[in-house]
């Protein structure tokens, strides 16, 4: 590695840190904070409870998959949880805190520009190269995405470190590379099951080097093994627990909606064109794209691209209803926008024509980060700052083993605040879960439901943001001046 590389790789890693330090301080409870709240417990519980990555435990005492009412135990088993075990050791020695969570992902994030320029230099030309990571670098959707507490920012990095250590393997034939590169695919695959698809580009690039041959290859077979084995076994640990599992099946195709005008509309119309790529960037995707390939490339851009595709519409509906799912796009959409780019700054007859193309270049690449901090902007923003407020009262003031209900439509990142254990649903649901051991009521909404048991119990705090009722000292009313009281308040 030459002095020059070391000097892009330090540069490439600094642009893409400091961006995502962007409100790193935030409470957990900006955008899909839903899915940020769920990841920050497992990590957090691992310091409360003990450290135990085999059996995960979030918050929520409420079934993951919707075919029970009950997760006794907590168990939160949708991926293995290595970004938690990563976590670990920063909350063990600086005490739990949302921004040592949040920094592992800005950490990882920040490596894979890295990566991006090392990996495209074995395949393109350096400014190709310097112009992915950079990309990938300072994108909006990817700052965002980059300091989320989520695992998908480490399954980013381990697919884009497989990429590589592929091609190192290739390049060199070294059986060390094979295991460090099905190591990393393992890694892959444990953060998220989707990445079967890059099995595509990366049987391409073997396949292109060894032909047949690589059936005779023991390296070939290890690499397989590292790879599956890990996945496989976690697949079948986790079946012993389906309460601490997600139900799934809504995500391939709820609706019928796979391949309907709706699909191509929100995948390339809102998704890609709007919010990941941001218009400026989407037209040097496009560019890049039509381009052309060099014999180094040869069709693996496009089968990494392709392989990102059939995840989008294997997994349809997932891909509609959530934004972070398109997170894979952003390291082969990075790599054309920067063939596209550089296509721009290369081609034209005469310095006038060069310089057109350079302002065109640039005014594209100028519209993407414009466009694209206008989208994500307010993903960043905390909209309901009571659910924190009353988090904070609640840990104040409740005992450390309390259960408490704190309804939030099923979404786990008001329970989260409270720093306890409990149920996320309201309404009828209540009375139920008194019955399971409920020790509290937090409220931010004075529904009818909530008005019946802040009469029927005592209240231990009431602010206009939020209230907490006592379910332990309750008295029976008539229903009659329950009426009345409810009609008066």
């Amino acid at each position: 590695m030459t002095k020059k590389d070391i000097i892009i790789i330090l540069f490439l890693f600094i642009i893409s840190f400091i961006p995502r330090l962007y409100r790193l301080d935030n409470p957990v409870a900006d955008w899909h904070s839903w899915r940020q709240a769920d990841t920050a417990a497992v990590s957090r519980n691992f310091i409360k409870e003990g450290f135990n990555p085999l059996l995960p435990q979030f918050d929520s005492l409420n079934s993951l998959n919707g075919m029970s009412d009950q997760n006794p135990n907590r168990y939160f088993l949708a991926e293995f949880p290595l970004y938690n075990i990563l976590t670990y050791p920063l909350y063990k020695l600086f005490g739990i805190n949302e921004m040592y969570a949040r920094l592992v992902s800005v950490f990882f994030s920040s490596l894979t520009s890295v990566l991006l320029y090392l990996l495209v230099k074995q395949f393109s030309s350096k400014r190709s190269a310097l112009l992915s990571g950079l990309f990938f670098g300072i994108l909006p959707f990817s700052i965002y995405y980059g300091r989320v507490i989520m695992p998908d920012p480490l399954h980013i990095f381990f697919s884009v470190l497989t990429m590589l250590l592929v091609t190192y393997w290739i390049n060199t034939s070294s059986r060390i590379w094979s295991i460090l590169a099905g190591l990393s695919y393992g890694a892959t695959l444990l953060t998220k099951p989707y990445a079967l698809v890059l099995i595509l580009p990366i049987t391409y690039l073997v396949f292109r080097k060894w032909g047949l041959k690589v059936f005779i290859n023991k390296a070939s077979y290890l690499f397989f093994f590292l790879a599956f084995v890990p996945f496989l076994w976690w697949r079948w640990h986790i079946a012993a627990h389906p309460e601490g599992q997600f139900g799934t099946d809504w995500l391939f195709n709820g609706g019928n909606i796979r391949f309907t005008g709706a699909f191509f509309r929100w995948i390339i119309f809102d998704r890609m064109n709007r919010l990941v790529f941001a218009t400026g960037g989407f037209v040097l995707f496009w560019l890049g794209l039509i381009r052309g390939r060099n014999k180094k490339e040869g069709w693996f851009y496009y089968l990494w691209l392709i392989s990102i595709f059939i995840y989008i519409s294997i997994i349809a509906k997932g891909n509609v209803t959530h934004d972070y799912y398109q997170m894979p796009l952003l390291p082969i959409g990075c790599i054309l926008m920067a063939k596209g780019f550089e296509f721009l700054l290369m081609f034209g007859n005469g310095l006038k024509q060069r310089i057109v193309n350079f302002l065109l270049a640039v005014t594209f690449g100028s519209l993407m980060l414009a466009f694209g901090w206008y989208e994500v902007r307010g993903y960043f923003n905390i909209n309901h700052w009571e659910i924190v407020h009353a988090g904070q009262a609640a840990d104040k003031l409740l005992p450390a083993d309390a259960k408490v209900i704190a309804p939030y439509d099923n979404d786990s990142a008001f329970l989260y605040q409270t720093n306890r254990y409990g149920w996320t649903i309201g309404g009828l649901e209540i009375e139920k879960f008194v019955d399971q051991g409920a020790d509290y009521l937090i409220s931010t909404t004075l529904d009818e439901y909530t008005k019946k048991w802040m009469y029927n119990c005592n209240i231990v705090e009431q602010t206009d943001e939020f209230v907490i009722v006592d379910l332990n000292n309750c008295n029976k009313n008539s229903e009659s001046k329950q009426l009345e009281y409810l009609i008066g308040l």
